[in-house]
């Protein structure tokens, strides 16, 4: 399976924020599997709205720097 740029986004983000993911799947009801470095299945786009949504977290600001670290 190819690596999801945005699930590999939200990865880092809690790691570099310390934020649990239990906590963010329990909140939110995105399974921990998914959230976690061994995920089989990338976010869908409604789970992806639902991080953005709870972790106050514009989609655009998530693109832009998707693409800052495609570019380095």
């Amino acid at each position: 399976m190819e690596k999801s740029a945005v699930t590999e986004f939200f990865l880092k983000y809690f790691e570099k924020n310390r934020i649990d993911i239990e906590e963010i799947s329990e909140k939110t009801g995105i399974k921990k599997e998914k959230l976690s470095e061994n995920y089989r299945y990338p976010l869908t786009s409604e789970e992806f709205l639902e991080l953005c949504f709870f972790l106050g977290i514009k989609p655009e600001e998530i693109r832009e720097a998707i693409k800052r670290e495609s570019y380095e």
